[in-house]
C-alpha cells in the first residue's frame, strides 16, 4: 500500500474516533450543470458535444474537519463527479497544527495554490462564472502529497497571507490528449497574497523535476538518441525542470468586481513548449443578479531545434529529412492559440445557492497543431447552465 492511503486512513480514523467525533464539522457544496455545443464542431477540450449533458460538469462534495484540541485539526473532503462517473475519492486530507496566531502547518494531499481561486477550485458558488476561465485554469491536476506553511500578518493597513509548499505528485497527465502515467518530483513553491480594503493582489512561483514518459515524445526521443547519441535526454520528459510563475489582481468595488489573473508555463530541456494564458473579467451587481463578461486567452511560444542537422535514415523517414527539421516539425505541431469570450449571469436566488447561465465562444487563432485546437480550426461555442449551492 502506499503512503499516502495510508495517511489518508490515518486522518479519517482520527476524525471518526470517539474522542473527536463529538466535535466533527460537516459541510459541503454541489453544483449541477448542464450544457451543449452550438455548433457542430467542438473544442478538444470542451467536456460537450452537441447533445445536451447534465453530467460532465455536475459534482458534489461533503468536507468534515474535526478539532482535537491545543491547535491540532484533521480534514477530509470527498467529492464525485460526472467526468468521473460520480465515483467519490479524496481531493484533500491533511491534518494542521496551529504553531501560533500566525503561523499553521498542514500535512497530507493539499490543493496546489497556483491561482486565486485556488482553495475554492471545484466551489463553482465562489465565483461568478459556472466554472474559471479555461484558458487559464488549464492544468489537469491541482493537488499534492506533502506539508504546506501558512502564515497571515499586518503590514500598516494590508493584511499579507502566504502559502509554502513541498511535496510530491504521482498522476495521469494529459487527460483529454495523451493520458500518461506520470510523477512530478520535489514540488515546491510560494503563493504570496495581499489585501486592503477593495483591492487584492497575489503571486505565486513553484518548481518541480517532471517525469511524465509520453509516447509520442518518448518515440521522438528514442529516434534524436539512435541518430544524434546523447541528445535523446533533451527531448524526453524525465525529470526535467518546470515552473509556473502566476500573478493576479482583483478590485471589488462598490458594485464593480473586477478580476484579471495571468500565468507561464515551462518545462526545460524537453519537446514541450512554453505557454502563456491569461484572463480578464468584470462584473456588476444589481441587488441578487451579476451580470458579467471575460476574455480570455492562451498560446504556445515557438521554440527552436538547436540540435544536430544530421539525416535521418530511410528506415527511419524515407524522405531522410536532417534531425533538427525533423524536431522543428514535432514542436510545430504543438503550437496552439485560442481566445475565447464569455458572457454570462449569476442569480442569487437563495442565501447559499445561485443560479448561472453561461455562453462561451472559442476562436482558433494558430491551426498548426492538434493540443487546445478544435476538430475542425473555426469558431465553436457552448451555452451552459447551473445551479451551485453550499451547505
Amino acid at each position: 500500500m502506499k503512503l499516502l492511503p495510508r495517511v489518508m486512513l490515518i486522518i479519517i480514523s482520527i476524525i471518526f474516533s470517539s474522542d473527536a467525533i463529538s466535535e466533527i464539522r460537516i459541510n459541503g457544496f454541489a453544483s449541477i450543470v448542464a450544457g451543449q455545443d452550438t455548433d457542430n464542431k467542438s473544442f478538444i477540450n470542451s467536456p460537450y458535444t452537441d447533445e445536451i449533458s447534465f453530467k460532465a460538469e455536475s459534482k458534489f462534495a461533503l468536507q468534515i474537519s474535526t478539532d482535537l484540541s491545543q491547535g491540532l485539526s484533521a480534514t477530509a473532503q470527498m467529492i464525485a463527479r460526472g467526468s468521473n462517473d460520480f465515483d467519490t475519492v479524496f481531493e484533500w486530507a491533511y491534518l494542521s497544527y496551529e504553531l501560533n496566531d500566525s503561523h499553521t502547518i498542514r500535512a497530507g494531499k493539499l490543493r496546489l495554490p497556483f491561482y486565486k481561486y485556488s482553495d475554492y477550485l471545484d466551489v463553482g458558488y465562489a465565483y461568478p462564472w459556472i466554472r474559471p476561465p479555461r484558458a487559464m485554469y488549464s492544468l489537469t491536476f491541482s493537488t499534492y502529497e506533502g506539508l504546506s506553511l501558512l502564515s497571515n500578518f499586518s503590514l500598516s493597513d494590508w493584511d499579507i497571507s502566504s502559502n509554502i509548499v513541498y511535496g510530491n505528485l504521482e498522476d495521469t497527465f494529459f487527460k483529454t490528449t495523451n493520458p500518461t502515467e506520470g510523477k512530478l518530483k520535489d514540488i515546491y513553491g510560494i503563493n504570496i497574497q495581499v489585501s486592503k480594503d477593495w483591492f487584492s493582489a497575489y503571486v505565486a512561483y513553484f518548481g518541480t523535476d517532471v517525469l511524465i514518459p509520453t509516447s509520442s515524445i518518448e518515440t521522438v526521443a528514442q529516434i534524436t538518441e539512435s541518430v544524434s547519441p546523447g541528445n535523446g535526454t533533451k527531448i524526453s520528459l524525465d525529470s526535467d525542470y518546470g515552473d509556473f510563475l502566476g500573478l493576479g489582481f482583483t478590485i471589488d468595488y462598490g458594485n464593480w468586481l473586477f478580476n484579471t489573473e495571468w500565468s507561464a508555463i515551462s518545462i526545460e530541456e524537453s519537446l514541450t513548449l512554453d505557454t502563456e494564458q491569461w484572463y480578464t473579467s468584470i462584473a456588476y451587481r444589481f441587488d441578487e443578479i451579476m451580470p458579467y463578461v471575460t476574455y480570455q486567452t492562451t498560446e504556445t511560444k515557438r521554440k527552436i531545434a538547436a540540435i544536430s542537422d544530421t539525416l535521418l535514415p530511410t528506415q527511419i523517414h524515407p524522405a531522410q529529412p536532417p534531425l533538427n527539421i525533423f524536431l522543428q516539425s514535432a514542436l510545430d505541431g504543438q503550437m496552439f492559440e485560442y481566445n475565447a469570450y464569455t458572457i454570462g449571469i449569476k442569480y442569487d436566488f437563495h442565501a447559499n445557492a445561485a443560479l448561472k447561465f453561461e455562453y462561451n465562444r472559442y476562436d482558433d487563432i494558430v491551426d498548426i497543431g492538434s493540443l487546445g485546437s478544435f476538430d475542425n480550426p473555426a469558431s465553436s461555442g457552448n451555452f451552459s447552465v447551473a445551479i451551485d449551492l453550499v451547505f
